[in-house]
This record gives C-alpha cells, sequence and structure tokens, in this order.
C-alpha cells in the first residue's frame, strides 16, 4: 500500500457518524458533535503513541480504552464490550486514507499463489484481521491472502515478536521456511530477523540509503 493525500475531515465525518445512533441504542446521549469524540481520540491516541515508543514498550494504543476516556470525561460510562463495538463501528477502511496498491502487486501475488507460496500479512494497524478484511477486499488483495495479522490483534506493533509469530501460526510454516517481504528497517527487518525468517528489504526506489545488516536481499519492487 502507498497512501496519497489522505482528506482527514472527511474521515473524521466518517469516524462520527456511527457514534451517536449507536449510543442512543443503548440510551445515552451524546452531549457533544460525535465529531470531537473522534478528535479527542486521535489527539489522546497520538500522545499515548509517543510515550510508548518513549518507553520502548511496543505496545499498540487501545482504541477502545481512548473511546471510553473520551466519553468518561463527558460523563458517559460505557463498558469495555461497548467500547470494543464503538471501536469496530468507527473502524473505516484503506480505500478513505487515498490508499493505493503498487502497480505489481497483484500481478506478483497471483504468481505466487500459482507456485503454491502461502501469503500471509503483518501490519501495524491498530485493528484486528476481521476489521482490516474489507480494505483487502477493496483492493482484491484477500482472494491471494492466507493469514492477516494485525497489531490490534495482539497488543504490540513490530518489531514485537508477537504479531511474526502469529502469522507463522496462522500459516502453520516454521520461521526458517518463511520471508518477511517489508519496506520498514526497523520494524520488518529487525522483527523478522529477530524471529528467525528471511529478509526481503523493499527500498521503493530510494536510492543512496545504509545498508540494513538485519535484510538478506534488497529490492526496489515486487516484480
Amino acid at each position: 500500500f502507498v497512501a496519497r493525500h489522505a482528506d482527514l475531515a472527511e474521515i473524521a465525518r466518517l469516524q462520527a457518524q456511527p457514534l451517536r445512533p449507536l449510543l442512543a441504542t443503548w440510551g445515552m446521549v451524546l452531549p457533544c458533535p460525535p465529531e470531537e469524540i473522534v478528535r479527542a481520540v486521535y489527539e489522546a491516541g497520538e500522545q499515548a503513541e509517543r510515550l510508548e515508543k518513549e518507553r520502548g514498550s511496543l505496545r499498540e494504543v487501545s482504541i477502545p480504552l481512548l473511546l471510553r476516556g473520551a466519553l468518561a470525561v463527558r460523563n458517559i460510562e460505557i463498558s469495555a464490550d461497548q467500547a470494543d463495538e464503538l471501536w469496530r463501528a468507527t473502524w473505516i477502511p484503506e480505500r478513505n486514507f487515498g490508499v493505493q496498491l503498487y502497480p505489481d502487486t497483484l500481478d506478483v501475488l497471483a504468481a505466487l499463489k500459482k507456485h503454491g507460496v502461502l501469503i500471509g500479512i503483518n501490519t501495524n494497524r491498530p485493528c484486528t484481521a476481521e476489521m482490516h478484511l474489507p480494505g483487502l477486499c477493496d483492493f482484491g488483495i484477500a482472494p491471494y491472502v492466507d493469514a492477516v495479522v494485525c497489531s490490534g490483534d495482539t497488543g504490540y506493533v513490530k518489531p514485537h515478536p508477537s504479531t511474526f509469530q502469529l502469522v507463522l501460526d496462522r500459516l502453520g510454516v516454521a520461521a526458517g521456511d518463511a520471508a518477511m517481504v517489508g519496506d520498514l528497517r526497523d520494524a520488518d527487518m529487525r522483527g523478522a530477523r529477530a524471529v528467525g525468517m528471511r529478509t526481503v528489504w523493499k527500498l521503493n526506489g530510494r536510492y543512496g540509503l545504509p545498508p540494513c545488516p538485519d535484510a538478506d536481499y534488497a529490492i526496489h519492487d515486487l516484480a
């Protein structure tokens, strides 16, 4: 995926749409515009992410927890299950973020499947694999993928080993029989190497970068 010119105002509007009616089904009245909650969660999430990076914890920010907090300061108390339902209802797929596929993606995935290669996705995305699936369907990727893991599935972001191990488990393959293809030196290459996978660093036309000691191979495009 490559993102281009996301309309953040439109994203906030889309995320805000389910808030008021869902709260109403629980007998709760939102005392402010729903966009205010979205902005509060977004700002709190940015702050929480900075803190986790400073701590080096690799913990994924919990959006359900942030939703509960944003509503609690406005005198609306929801349960953990309700927060989870809100999280899922307000999640919007990648097509709303100006995301496009690299042009060779689908051809390469089709060729790999033709050769019997199992394909997994391991992504730092604060949602679950189930929530990510509609986005993969939108771009035609879903039919080629055998396993999906998001950081929201484990509560940790790459390079934490949990997401790598979970995708290997879902594929049913050993780390030594798998290769990680990714464009991030630390999250993708270091994380995969740490669990014993082979590594392919996708440079995407970035010339002149220092060598990555955790990359077995370097490529510029999938084809």
